[in-house]
């Protein structure tokens, strides 16, 4: 019985600790700092390297650096993982030891509208998914490309000289290759086998006879090599570049340079049969078709750099037909996918508009949140000026007789 009321004690007081302001102060504080440090490094090292370090699930610790790579405070804990915490903080301390009545309804409510405006941040880390959509007025297209993540896409060519169902070589793989290493890849679905090497993050692509002085450094082929460039701020500014070994039975059949400078793909011809390979970013295809009817804009005065824009747009699904205008505040949506007015420009007077488009299955939930949370502190703020207002009635009605 003893041993009982002892664990119990401790379980008490492990949930004072958790349920406890210490803990809701903490993680405040560390927010603070974590917000603080990712937007001064964003500066250095671009905006999605600072979330990716920041506030990305797998960082689990973070070291703020400056511009020369010195370390500007103490090692802080990831931003995701001090937000799980804080939530569970707000559960326990907020929601189960919370005096529960009609007097404290509207405060509980709002705190589980917070809470599940934290969970709403947590799905959008986990299951967000982004890309660009282009498209040229009068024509149409079903996929975007991601902003980041480039692929590498293996297809033969058949009879017509089109493209067969590629087979793609993922960013999750390439990505984490040093310009050393050496990637090898098994096609069981064709009859050779591929080795990447030479990757880089952030490349350029040259003609070797326009830069022989530097040609002379690195690998050639067919004319072409590619080399390290410094690495953007902007992400999307990166293009990847890589050599490819193509090999049959450990022997050397072709090599390749791929660039996502070169949109084109590179071929070759493996027993009699033509195939294809393209480092190109990575494909998201669409469960629905765009047509751009008519897309118009305005540049700031001097520049080729769109103030205002908007498109007019067909969105084709199963053979049925909807019009919808799409201005930069005023996306499109169709289900769980919200196209935003990304980009215009109007090159050699053909107008074109980028779409970015964006799948997050908690989108719409921070709203509904802060709408529940602000009703139920309304009525909370109303219930206790109504009380008050009639303590003080009766207080006064009591001293008068």
């Amino acid at each position: 019985m003893s041993q009982l009321k002892t664990e119990r004690s401790l379980g008490q007081k492990l949930f004072r600790v958790f349920a406890g302001y210490e803990i809701a102060v903490t993680c405040f504080a560390l927010l603070f700092l974590l917000t603080f440090f990712g937007t001064w490094e964003q500066q250095y090292i671009g905006l999605y390297q600072a979330i990716d370090k920041y506030f990305d699930i797998d960082s689990f610790f973070v070291v703020p650096r400056n511009e020369h790579d010195k370390i500007l405070f103490l090692p802080l804990p990831g931003t995701y993982w001090v937000i799980v915490v804080l939530s569970i903080n707000m559960f326990l301390g907020g929601i189960v030891r919370m005096r529960k009545g009609w007097r404290t309804a509207g405060v509980l409510v709002s705190h589980f509208a917070i809470l599940f405006m934290l969970i709403a941040g947590a799905v959008s880390s986990i299951a967000k998914k982004e890309g660009l959509m282009m498209v040229y007025q009068g024509e149409k297209s079903d996929y975007a490309q991601s902003y980041h993540s480039s692929d590498i896409e293996v297809f033969a060519y058949d009879e017509k000289g089109d493209r067969t169902a590629p087979t793609v070589i993922s960013s999750a793989e390439l990505e984490p290759l040093r310009n050393e290493d050496t990637l090898h890849v098994d096609l069981p679905e064709f009859p050779f086998e591929l080795e990447v090497t030479g990757y880089l993050g952030a490349s350029s692509m040259a003609l070797a006879k326009n830069d022989p002085e530097r040609a002379k450094d690195h690998k050639v082929i067919d004319g072409y090599f590619i080399h390290e460039k410094e690495r953007s701020t902007t992400q999307e500014e990166n293009m990847p570049g890589c050599y490819v070994t193509v090999g049959k039975d450990g022997e050397e059949i072709r090599e390749l340079v791929l660039s996502n400078l070169s949109p084109q793909p590179v071929s070759f011809v493996v027993d009699g049969t033509r195939y294809g390979m393209v480092l190109t970013r990575k494909v998201w295809p669409m469960p629905f078709e765009v047509e751009l009817n008519k897309t118009v804009g305005e540049y700031y005065p001097g520049t080729r750099k769109a103030s205002w824009f908007q498109s007019d747009v067909t969105k084709v699904t199963d053979g049925n037909r909807e019009d919808y205008e799409i201005i930069m505040n005023h996306p499109m949506r169709h289900g769980g996918f919200t196209l935003y007015q990304a980009r215009w420009d109007k090159p050699q007077g053909r107008p074109f508009s980028g779409f970015a488009i964006v799948s997050n299955p908690s989108d719409q939930w921070p709203k509904w949140a802060l709408y529940v949370s602000a009703s139920a502190l309304l009525v909370h703020f109303v219930t206790m000026l109504v009380l008050y207002t009639m303590r003080s009635t009766r207080k006064s009605s009591q001293a008068a007789s």
